[in-house]
C-alpha cells in the first residue's frame, strides 16, 4: 500500500513528529477540536495522538487510522483523513481547520481516500456520519456521490452534546459511476470548483 498519496494540490500521508506544531494550530479552534476528540487541544495530548497514529499499520484493521492533509505549496499541514477498514468495508471521516475551508481541499482529499480505498484497498463500501446540523459535511458526502442511508437519533455528539446524525454510503461500483476517472489506473480527479467544506 503506496503513501503518500498525492493530487493536484495535497499530499494525504502519515503524520511525524514534525507536524506537531501545526496540528496544536488546528485543534486550538474548537470546531476542529471536536471533530477529533481523541486529539487533546495541548502540546502533550497532539504529541500523544501522533505517537499513538504512528504505532499502527497503515490502515491496520479496526484502527482509527488517519492521514495527514499536507498542502504541497507550503508542506503545512491543513486536515486530517480518517478511514477505519473493517474485512471489505470502511468508515471515513475528515476535519479541515478554519482558515483551509471553502477552498476546495475536502472534496480533493476525500476523493482521493475514496478512490485509494476501493483501488489499493479493495474496500467494497465505504460509509461516513456527520451531525444533521453539519450541513457543510453531508454535501460533501453528497457531492461525492454517497448516498443518504438513515438517520440516527443521538448518533453523535456536537458541541459536547447528543445530536442527531446521518449515515451516508457509498459501493465500489457506484463510486467508479460518480467518478469514472478515478479508477485505480486511470488519471487523478480533475480540479473541482469549492463548495462548503466541513469541520468534522
Amino acid at each position: 500500500m503506496s503513501l503518500p498519496v498525492w493530487t493536484e494540490r495535497l499530499a494525504l500521508r502519515r503524520f511525524t513528529i514534525e507536524d506537531e506544531r501545526d496540528l496544536l494550530a488546528l485543534v486550538e479552534h474548537p470546531s476542529f477540536a471536536s471533530a477529533v476528540p481523541e486529539m487533546a487541544p495541548t502540546k502533550a495530548g497532539v504529541r500523544r495522538y501522533i505517537e499513538r497514529q504512528l504505532e499502527y499499520h497503515a490502515f491496520e484493521p479496526e484502527r482509527v487510522f488517519d492521514l495527514a492533509i499536507e498542502r504541497k505549496a507550503d508542506q503545512r499541514v491543513i486536515g486530517l483523513l480518517t478511514l477505519v477498514r473493517r474485512e471489505r468495508t470502511g468508515a471515513a471521516g475528515w476535519a479541515l481547520g478554519v482558515d483551509y475551508r471553502r477552498q476546495g481541499y475536502a472534496v480533493e482529499a476525500a476523493s482521493a481516500l475514496l478512490d485509494y480505498a476501493f483501488g489499493p484497498l479493495g474496500l467494497e463500501r465505504v460509509e461516513a456520519e456527520t451531525a444533521v446540523q453539519n450541513e457543510a459535511s453531508w454535501r460533501l458526502m453528497e457531492r461525492l456521490g454517497m448516498g443518504r442511508e438513515v438517520c440516527l437519533r443521538a448518533g453523535t455528539v456536537a458541541d459536547g452534546q447528543p445530536a442527531d446524525s446521518y449515515r451516508y454510503a457509498i459501493r465500489s461500483g457506484e463510486w467508479r459511476a460518480a467518478w469514472p476517472a478515478c479508477t485505480p489506473t486511470g488519471p487523478r480527479p480533475s480540479p473541482v470548483p469549492p463548495i462548503p467544506q466541513p469541520g468534522g
